[in-house]
């Protein structure tokens, strides 16, 4: 189900580290001035097995005949009851990103700019320990070309940008019926995954190198067009699967390095998270 693009397997914390630093993941980008700069973005999860899904689609009966009405009713509710001043009214993907961010079922993916913000998502579930988890590695670069090919539209996005931020992505597609309306059920290539960088609406976000993912239909399935695509590009996803016996020493690593609940969640509840996992039961 799960075997699209390439992948590797590692077992030690040093394998993983070589691995999402080695020239393919961080090449050196001659048209940046020689610098070392990954085309990557990341998404950790803690068992090999589970697709690329979005929370809207795992709703009970969420299904295509009330899709819509679903994601309408969820996000209409949202901008009701939430705390005026939660999010700016004039900007609807402003709003997908607070609801995102706060645990509202929408039709995005979170992802991260940085590997190891995946590795910990990857290993950072004790309930999971015993699963091989997986790093997901999606090439933007390649992403933007396949969207360019088949909506020409969304080739200007700005200069050199392979990301959306919320200022251009409302320029393209004032609203997600905008964005909708891009996608034609009866033309399998009218498929749109775009990526966009949310706004930092406070240190989590922004320790997490937090983007997002996003379709142009409510179904639409990430982890489907990722699969179809990836057998006409191969460098568009590449997997570096975790072996589970090797989760311990590359959370410990991780701990080492800074990388926790602690500081990816700041606040009291990101504290007490990492203070109960590292203070607990050793994996």
């Amino acid at each position: 189900m799960h075997h699209f693009g390439t992948e590797t397997r590692i077992d030690s914390w040093d394998e993983l580290v070589r691995e999402l630093h080695s020239r393919e993941i961080v090449p050196i980008r001659e048209d940046e001035g020689g610098h070392l700069r990954s085309p990557y973005v990341f998404r950790g999860t803690g068992n090999y097995t589970w697709p690329l899904e979005t929370s809207l689609a795992r709703l009970p009966g969420f299904s295509d005949p009330n899709s819509k009405t679903i994601e309408r009713s969820l996000i209409r509710s949202f901008r009701k009851y939430a705390k005026a001043g939660s999010f700016d009214d004039k900007s609807e993907w402003y709003v997908m990103a607070v609801a995102q961010h706060n645990g509202l079922p929408t039709r995005c993916l979170d992802w991260a700019a940085s590997p190891l913000v995946a590795v910990h998502f990857a290993c950072s579930n004790e309930s999971l320990k015993g699963q091989d988890g997986v790093v997901w590695c999606l090439h933007a670069g390649v992403l933007r070309s396949i969207n360019s090919e088949r909506h020409p539209s969304t080739q200007p996005l700005d200069r050199v940008a392979w990301v959306y931020d919320t200022r251009l992505l409302e320029a393209q597609f004032y609203d997600l019926e905008a964005l909708d309306r891009t996608f034609d059920p009866q033309l399998p290539d009218s498929r749109l995954m775009l990526l966009w960088e949310p706004p930092s609406l406070d240190e989590r976000i922004a320790n997490q190198f937090g983007l997002l993912t996003i379709m142009n239909s409510a179904t639409g399935s990430q982890h489907a067009f990722l699969s179809d695509y990836s057998r006409l590009h191969p460098t568009l996803v590449h997997r570096v699967v975790i072996a589970a016996a090797a989760k311990p020493e590359i959370r410990a690593m991780l701990d080492q390095n800074n990388i926790s609940e602690r500081t990816l969640f700041p606040g009291l509840p990101g504290l007490c998270a990492w203070l109960k996992r590292y203070y607990g039961q050793a994996w």
